[in-house]
């Protein structure tokens, strides 16, 4: 919608780029007053922060990478444009999560407990940088009609350039064909998870519960989302889910398993 927010000189500021910033300073800050309210140390957020950040530009330029694998051996440049949008939530994830494991591991400080410090503050970035993949025009769903979105050519978003590739529209069209917003899903779904956590909170009688109840509901509500949302190339897992489905079953599968295995151990401790 509007892809780049101004201009100086000829460098252009991306609102995908000032949102996934935003999405990073208030998830940090939030993090480090929930630790300051467990009575944990909040400059261990800031070190933990500096992880997630690595590991969320790599592995999410990576995962986003793979997924549009033929537009960028074509453009191999363009990888390394990540103002531009294109960052994979999966791929970050897993990849910031195996950084903050390491970090976890060396430190010695309790994994859970500060895992849980942070699983709200996931859901709060979510919320706010999903925002900035609807300004951008990527991560964008199929084809909808009735309850589609048009995106205007101006700056030529990813979902316009798509189009125009697939011939759905013509050369010089004013804006796509209406697509579903799965951006703006994904970003109430970011902030729904985020307000349930901080309800369940008070429920909570062992380490890990708060980030294990994120990989749940997150995984439910991409789950959903995956169902409107457009891929280029989209492979099916024995032709009914697609990768990033199959995916999300075993996250919920293994989060429930965790769920069981830390209760029994809270129990016993």
């Amino acid at each position: 919608m509007y892809r780049i927010l101004f201009t100086i000189g000829s460098f252009s500021i991306y609102s995908y780029g000032v949102m996934i910033a935003l999405a990073f300073i208030a998830a940090i800050l939030f993090a480090m007053g929930e630790a300051k309210k467990n009575q944990e140390d909040p400059e261990r957020i800031l070190d933990l922060s500096l992880y997630v950040i690595l590991g969320a530009l790599i592995g999410g330029r990576l995962g986003y990478v793979l997924t549009y694998l033929d537009y960028y051996m074509r453009n191999p440049m363009q990888i390394l444009y990540f103002r531009q949008g294109g960052l994979s939530f999966l791929g970050g994830f897993f990849v910031a999560y195996f950084l903050c494991w390491l970090y976890v591991k060396r430190t010695k400080i309790s994994f859970w407990k500060y895992a849980d410090i942070s699983a709200p503050s996931i859901a709060l970035g979510i919320g706010i940088g999903r925002i900035g993949c609807f300004l951008n025009g990527c991560c964008f769903g199929v084809v909808s009609e009735n309850y589609g979105i048009k995106f205007p050519s101006f700056h030529m978003p990813p979902v316009y350039l798509q189009q125009l590739k697939d011939g759905l529209i013509a050369s010089g069209s004013s804006g796509t064909l209406p697509v579903i917003p799965t951006q703006l899903y994904s970003s109430l779904y970011g902030f729904l998870i985020f307000f349930i956590l901080l309800w369940i909170k008070k429920y909570k009688k062992y380490d890990g519960f708060l980030l294990l109840s994120f990989f749940i509901l997150f995984s439910i509500s991409r789950f959903t989302i995956e169902f409107f949302r457009f891929y280029e190339n989209n492979y099916k897992v024995f032709n009914l889910l697609t990768i990033t489905q199959a995916i999300l079953i075993g996250v919920v599968l293994v989060s429930l398993r965790y769920m069981n295995i830390l209760k029994k151990k809270s129990k016993k401790a």
